[in-house]
């Protein structure tokens, strides 16, 4: 779980707590972003019980229980797959185009990939649905949070509708230098990230590291190393994979030239154009870097035979 999919968590159980509804956010409670959001929450007291994870939120199910999934449209990277079987009505909201039709019916499945974030989207329907005054200034910032990792600081896919949905999280109190403090890494996260960027090799235009184990707390490397990569000359897309488990977890990013959401839905992934990621089960490091190899082959394969040729001048 990253700032996105915690902030757009929140503003879903703000809108529940406003309709005085019991809700619950099911999470790993050990994931970085969803430690510093109880952090950033616990004096208030509708948020004393809310958080908890995946066993107690399969017993929590009722007939009339509502599972809402926030950033996430991909069966496979649900936090949990159980509850989503299980519940009797189940409502997405997502930001990432849809890989794959869902073998259930949906509530409502509010797909937009033309969004920014999920964080986006319910800041739209807060801003409709709930009194300006009904949002607190710590949800504000884990929502402006998620909007500022996934557009990385207002750079890429960005538009008229991610900075009005900024503007009204900023007039429920949203403070820009106390979401930025929230990026700030410790120095076991620093020397990951270090350690990641060095390992980094190039093919065909992109930039691959392959690292082993990361200390759960220091997982967030992986994506800022995948940021930092494209700051090098000549990189057009990144890819950092380490291992997590028995298995891979890979980050992708570009800056537009690559499509890495096509890439990672090649191996199992997704996600948008220039963010997206993939988690490789039963598979060694090395063996990882095979694949994405032969993913970014593919990839630049399929460009060229879908890429036009040019016409021939008149009088040839």
């Amino acid at each position: 779980a990253d700032y996105d999919s915690i902030g757009a968590c929140v503003g879903v159980a703000r809108l529940a707590m406003y309709h005085k509804i019991q809700v619950n956010i099911v999470v790993n409670e050990n994931d970085a972003a969803v430690v510093t959001a109880k952090q950033m929450l616990k004096h208030i007291p509708e948020y004393e019980s809310v958080f908890t994870d995946g066993v107690c939120g399969q017993e929590m199910l009722q007939p009339k229980t509502l599972v809402v999934i926030t950033d996430v449209s991909n069966p496979d990277l649900f936090e949990s797959p159980e509850i989503f079987a299980n519940a009797p009505r189940v409502v997405i909201i997502d930001h990432h185009r849809q890989a794959r039709e869902f073998d259930r019916p949906l509530l409502i499945s509010y797909i937009e990939p033309t969004a920014s974030s999920a964080s986006e989207l319910i800041s739209e329907i807060l801003e409709y649905a709930l009194p300006p005054s009904t949002v607190c200034k710590e949800e504000a910032e884990l929502l402006f949070a998620g909007i500022l990792l996934d557009t990385q600081d207002f750079t890429l896919h960005t538009g008229v509708r991610t900075f009005e949905a900024a503007a009204a999280l900023r007039r429920y109190g949203a403070e820009t230098e106390r979401v930025r403090r929230l990026f700030d890494v410790t120095m076991v996260e620093y020397n990951a990230k270090a350690d990641l960027v060095e390992k980094a090799q190039m093919y065909k235009n992109c930039a691959i590291s392959i690292g082993g184990e990361v200390a759960p707390e220091a997982r967030v490397a992986i994506a800022q190393a995948a940021n930092d990569l494209l700051r090098i000359q000549g990189v057009d897309a990144s890819f950092v994979a380490v291992q997590v488990g028995n298995g891979v977890n890979v980050s992708a990013r570009s800056m537009g030239a690559v499509n890495v959401q096509v890439i990672m839905e090649s191996l199992g992934g997704g996600g948008h154009q220039t963010m997206a990621a993939a988690q490789l089960k039963h598979i060694t490091p090395q063996a990882a870097r095979s694949r994405i190899q032969d993913a970014i082959d593919q990839y630049y394969l399929s460009q060229k035979k879908t890429t036009p040729e040019a016409r021939p001048a008149k009088g040839e």
